[in-house]
């Protein structure tokens, strides 16, 4: 965000929310009169930043007294989450952009994220498409482009943003023109150098090598070693490899040649330091302009006037595919219940629906921006806490079994009070068993006998020494009644013989 302002914000008027032109800026981007969006400033970053809060790996956060958050790796890069929301009963879960490239540097995937969820949602996946170049293929052109520019004493121009994949895009250079021999990566005149041109690089190479819970184990153990984690930190120590914050002209750096430069923004490049170096070394097709964003190719139609240098576009795509989704679900099988997938409108959409078709417990929904989609995510029960003085008052009832005695179960009356989504069960003061003011049950056993002949249901009667009288139904009921002096409690599974008992006995 920060390098989005310093590089437009040169061109593009801010145009505060009170000025009568702020609303144009609201109508669409053919509709507004001065051709260009006002931009945000470095002031409105801090204070949006302000507003976030950091959640650490694996880190637990709990909303609203109900609602659990946690963030697990999405392998895609440092600090890339998938999100888990669970309440009591239910699992949502957020498939963000994700990646299952175990040899990079983010910590691997977490797959275990998807266990027993109710529902998945997906988004940010790669459109399956014949044009597709696989992330292996790629690299490989891009570091044989690297290696013969490079051989030829010219330079070589990476359009890359100032993190995520360039932590690892550097290490890999360096360890491929080692194994080629020739020149290497290093901070003598007769070594490559390297430069980062940005001014958010310094920021982000010295930061990356400090997020060690979200790289992988094999990084993460370097950490207790006097090595940093990330090659670019002993290049950066050794002078190999610098950082540019700008290209002004008062402050105009010294680029040794040849050498290889990763400069950001490829998205636009007719701002920031991309377009310098391309008019810088425009006039030699041996020069190469590297591109490893997936939506920006450079092509003949955007580069600068007059430009031979030589453009090349390896996209660097490690995010999963749409057709992947269905085989990491499987993974996680059987389900217990209905587990309903929601995956973005795209090529190939209709297919994995198709696939999944099979599976009676998956529903899948395809979904557009702005959609609303109803599931049915409802649930059955609610999670009650009991407060710690009711939880004192309750006495478990325990009955002999096989010479032991097990404690079965205890009746309990308080009042249910609701805060912040919070349900605990408080003893009611109002009925106090002690001091004769209890709501006594009065049982009239030969009305209630009378009752089950009504019925037609034959029962055994059966008295302890305490006078408490166990009333036995048959044992394909599997039900008893216990009436004790102020209680009446029954004991089934069956909902509907509950039900019968107590019509009975409230009659």
């Amino acid at each position: 965000m920060e390098e989005l302002v310093i590089y437009h914000s040169q061109n593009i008027s801010y145009i505060d929310p009170g000025s009568s032109r702020y609303l144009t800026q609201l109508l669409p981007s053919s509709s507004i009169p001065e051709g260009w969006r006002s931009i945000y400033t470095l002031r409105d970053i801090e204070s949006c930043i302000e507003k976030i809060q950091p959640v650490r790996y694996n880190e637990s956060l709990l909303l609203f007294s109900t609602l659990r958050l946690v963030a697990h790796s999405s392998g895609y890069c440092l600090g890339s989450a998938n999100w888990l929301l669970e309440t009591s009963f239910k699992k949502i879960v957020f498939l963000s952009t994700t990646s299952n490239f175990n040899h990079l540097h983010p910590a691997p995937f977490d797959q275990t994220v998807l266990a027993d969820a109710d529902a998945v949602i997906v988004a940010d996946v790669v459109e399956p498409s014949s044009n597709h170049i696989s992330f292996d293929r790629a690299m490989t052109k891009l570091l044989a482009h690297t290696a013969r520019t490079l051989r030829s004493n010219h330079n070589v121009l990476i359009a890359s943003p100032s993190m995520n994949i360039l932590f690892d895009l550097i290490g890999m250079i360096q360890t491929y023109l080692k194994s080629i021999g020739g020149k290497e990566i290093g901070p003598d005149r007769h070594d490559i150098p390297m430069y980062v041109v940005s001014p958010i690089a310094d920021k982000s190479l010295k930061y990356a090598n400090i997020c060690g819970e979200w790289m992988n184990l094999d990084r993460q153990s370097l950490l207790y070693e006097p090595h940093m984690p990330l090659p670019h930190g002993q290049l950066m120590k050794t002078g190999a490899l610098k950082v540019i914050p700008s290209l002004d002209s008062t402050v105009k750096p010294e680029i040794r040649e040849p050498c290889i430069v990763f400069a950001g923004d490829p998205t636009c490049i007719h701002k920031g330091s991309i377009v310098w170096f391309m008019n810088q070394w425009k006039s030699s097709k041996d020069n190469t302009c590297l591109t490893i964003v997936p939506e920006a190719p450079i092509t003949d139609e955007i580069k600068p006037r007059d430009c031979e240098m030589t453009c090349v576009h390896t996209p660097l795509d490690t995010r999963l595919k749409l057709e992947d989704i269905p085989s990491i679900l499987r993974v996680k099988q059987p389900l217990k219940d209905t587990r309903y997938l929601l995956i973005p409108k795209m090529k190939g959409a209709d297919l994995v629906k198709e696939e999944l078709s099979n599976d009676l417990k998956t529903k899948v929904y395809i979904y557009t921006i702005g959609d609303i989609i109803h599931i049915d995510l409802k649930r059955e029960w609610e999670e009650i806490t009991v407060s710690e003085k009711l939880a004192k008052s309750i006495i478990p009832t325990h009955r002999q079994v096989n010479g032991h005695h097990v404690s079965l179960y205890a009746p309990i009356n308080g009042i249910l009070n609701v805060y912040n989504n919070n349900l605990e069960l408080h003893p009611d003061m109002s009925n106090l068993r002690d001091n004769g003011q209890a709501l006594r049950i009065q049982v009239e056993l030969n009305t209630i006998i009378q009752q089950f002949k009504q019925n037609s249901i034959p029962i055994e009667i059966k008295s302890s020494q305490d006078g408490e009288i166990t009333i036995e139904l048959p044992s394909d009921l599997d039900s008893r009644v216990h009436i004790r002096q102020d209680s009446v409690t029954i004991v089934s599974d069956d909902e509907r013989v509950r039900s019968l008992l107590k019509s009975i006995f409230i009659n």
